[in-house]
């Protein structure tokens, strides 16, 4: 067994941000939770801190909102302060819906700061003590950006820009820290509300006939965080 990593979790307090924390606090890794619900976060922590494992280390957390020009610099201050770190996963921002008439300079620059520029200057913040831990960053992105779906210019334009920043910081990087990203298609979130019938409609059409779950992005994730010969590479998943 791999000794335990130190890995914070951005977005921690979302559908897939809390099952990756969770996936990562089970198998004996130290997590470090940033969202910017400090309550959420709290109630997650506490979850995490009682898990059925032996001795399983305590998570950290830390309230934050990347979407301040000083955020992601501040956030990654504060991560340093708590003991370093080793890996880093984004699994944070919303899922705006854009539709083509109401498109608008504020929904591509919100969309854009949320998605591609705090993640890529928290990534930078953090590419030293990453290198020295030879770490790794895996970001969620969306199979939208190959396959385009209607409603969501906005937030696809962000996604798409994340991959191409991500594997440009992955050159960068090379060898010391690997750099990817999963591109997921349509998940299930326990949380929302849904037309069953449009469900069943959307989810024949993918090739697994279902939509996957958040534990399965999770094991995704962390299969990716382990691939130590890999960087560079956007993973296609339940497309």
């Amino acid at each position: 067994m791999s000794a335990p990593r130190r890995v914070l979790v951005v977005g921690a307090t979302g559908h897939l941000g809390s099952a990756i924390a969770r996936a990562l606090a089970r198998r004996g890794d130290q997590v470090v939770l940033t969202a910017r619900d400090a309550e959420r976060l709290e109630a997650l922590a506490h979850e995490l801190a009682h898990l059925t494992i032996p001795h399983p280390p305590p998570p950290r957390m830390i309230s934050a909102d990347l979407r301040a020009p000083e955020g992601p610099a501040h956030l990654a201050d504060a991560v340093l302060a708590t003991g370093g770190l080793d890996d880093l996963v984004l699994a944070g921002g919303p899922f705006p819906r854009t539709p083509l008439n109401a498109l608008s300079r504020e929904a591509l620059l919100d969309a854009l700061t949320v998605h591609t520029v705090a993640p890529l200057l928290l990534a930078n913040a953090l590419a030293e003590q990453l290198t020295l831990s030879n770490g790794a960053i895996v970001a969620l992105s969306d199979a939208g950006v190959t396959r385009p779906y209607p409603n969501h210019l906005a937030y696809l334009a962000a996604k798409g820009a994340l991959e191409a920043g991500l594997r440009a910081l992955a050159t960068e990087l090379a060898p010391r820290v690997r750099v990817n990203a999963l591109a997921l298609g349509i998940v299930t979130d326990p949380e929302s509300g849904h037309d069953p019938a449009r469900a069943t409609r959307l989810a024949a059409r993918t090739p697994m006939g279902r939509f996957g779950t958040p534990e399965e992005v999770a094991h995704a994730t962390l299969a990716l965080l382990d691939a130590t010969w890999t960087t560079g590479e956007v993973w296609g998943v339940g497309r």
